[in-house]
C-alpha cells in the first residue's frame, strides 16, 4: 500500500510540474482563445438586482417502465446596496417556490409520456402531458430512461423560471446554477424563452461548482487560471477562456475569483447576448464566510430548491397510503436491488 501511495504522489507532483498548457476543446464549434494576461480583469460592472435559480428532484418510485418524481424549482432576487453604502448586505426582495409530481410512463419502446401534476405554484401547467422519444434523453441506460426523462422536467423548469425573472425586473442578472448548455430540444425550447427576454440591462448568466475543462496538457482549466493570476490583484475575472457558436450552447466561457480569500475559482458563462457581465455585483453577494467567493443568491437557491431525503419520504408515505397495494406491484421488481443491499 505504501509503496503505491508513493507512486500516487510522484505522479501527482509530476502533473503539477508540467506547463499549464493553453485552453482546450475538443468540439469545433468552441473557439478557444490563448491564455493573455490582459484577459484577467478587475470586478466591476454593476446592477440592482441578482438573482438565483435551480432546481432539486428525487423519485419516489422507480422502475424501467414508469417515474415517478418529486420535483422542485426556485428562484430568488437580491436587491444591491446602493452605491457607496459599503456597509449593507444585499437584500432579498423576491422569492418563489414550484413544485409538482412527474409521472412518466414508458407508451411503448421507443416513447415516453411525463404527466405534470402541480403541488405549489403554476411553473410548466402549460404542458400538461409531455411526449419524449427515448432516443432524446442522452447518455442513460434502458434501465434508466424514464427516470432521467422525469428528471429533465426539473432543467425545463428552471429555465422557465429564469425568463420568469428576466420578464419581472429590470436592471437585473440572472444566474443559473451549472451551465447555459441545453441537452434536448425541449429543454432548448424553454432556453430561448428566456433568452429572448435578455435585453440592455438584464444579463442571464451560469456559475459552476465544478468544472471539467482541461488545458491541452491535461491541467484542470480553472487551476491552470488561477496559476497564471497576477500575484497583486486577489480577486478577478478572466474573460474569456472561449466563444461557443454551438446552438445548444450560445454563450462565453471563464472563470472568477470573486473573494480575495476565496480557496478556488469558479467556472463562468455569460450569454453570447451581451458582451460582459456585472462582475462587482457578483462580488459582492460573495462574502459570505461559509463559502468565501460564491454568491449568496446562489447558496440561497441551493438550499431552498433542494429536495431532502426526509422530504422525499414523506410524499413517498402519502403515495404508498394511497396506492397501497399497487405501489407493490409496481416497485417490486426495482426492490430487489434494496432488498439485497439491506442483508
Amino acid at each position: 500500500m505504501l509503496d503505491a501511495l508513493d507512486q500516487v504522489g510522484r505522479q501527482l507532483r509530476e502533473q503539477q510540474q508540467k506547463p499549464v498548457g493553453q485552453p482546450f476543446f475538443s468540439d469545433p464549434r468552441y473557439e478557444p482563445f490563448a491564455f493573455a494576461q490582459e484577459r484577467f480583469i478587475p470586478l466591476e460592472g454593476e446592477c440592482r438586482f441578482l438573482a438565483a435559480v435551480d432546481g432539486g428532484n428525487q423519485e419516489l418510485i422507480g422502475g424501467a417502465s414508469l417515474s415517478l418524481q418529486l420535483v422542485r424549482a426556485y428562484a430568488n432576487v437580491f436587491e444591491s446596496p446602493r452605491k457607496g453604502d459599503a456597509q449593507s448586505l444585499p437584500k432579498r426582495v423576491h422569492q418563489e417556490k414550484h413544485e409538482f409530481l412527474c409521472l412518466t410512463q414508458a407508451v411503448d419502446g421507443t416513447q415516453f409520456e411525463s404527466t405534470l401534476l402541480p403541488l405549489e405554484g403554476g411553473l410548466l401547467q402549460e404542458e400538461g402531458v409531455l411526449k419524449m422519444a427515448a432516443s432524446d434523453v442522452p447518455d442513460s441506460d434502458e434501465r434508466t430512461k424514464a427516470a432521467q426523462i422525469g428528471a429533465l422536467t426539473r432543467r425545463f423548469a428552471e429555465w422557465a423560471l429564469a425568463g420568469r425573472m428576466l420578464g419581472q425586473f429590470d436592471d437585473i442578472a440572472v444566474v443559473k446554477d451549472g451551465t447555459l448548455q441545453t441537452s434536448v430540444r425541449r429543454e432548448s425550447f424553454y432556453a430561448k424563452r428566456a433568452q429572448e427576454q435578455v435585453k440592455t440591462g438584464k444579463y442571464l448568466a451560469a456559475l459552476s461548482k465544478t468544472s471539467t475543462l482541461l488545458t491541452t496538457t491535461g491541467w484542470a482549466m480553472t487551476d491552470a487560471v488561477e496559476k497564471k493570476a497576477p500575484k497583486n490583484r486577489p480577486q478577478w475575472a478572466y474573460a474569456w477562456l472561449c466563444q461557443s457558436r454551438h446552438p445548444d450552447h450560445p454563450a462565453r466561457i471563464g472563470c472568477a475569483k470573486l473573494h480575495a480569500a476565496a480557496r478556488q475559482a469558479f467556472r463562468v458563462e455569460g450569454f453570447l447576448g451581451h458582451e460582459g457581465l456585472p462582475w462587482a455585483t457578483l462580488a459582492k453577494q460573495a462574502c459570505d464566510p461559509a463559502f468565501l467567493g460564491y454568491p449568496y443568491a446562489l447558496v440561497d437557491a441551493d438550499r431552498n430548491a433542494k429536495v431532502s431525503n426526509k422530504e422525499a419520504a414523506s410524499v413517498k408515505g402519502l403515495v404508498q397510503a394511497k396506492l397501497g397495494g399497487r405501489l407493490n406491484d409496481l416497485s417490486r421488481h426495482t426492490d430487489a436491488h434494496a432488498w439485497l443491499s439491506k442483508l
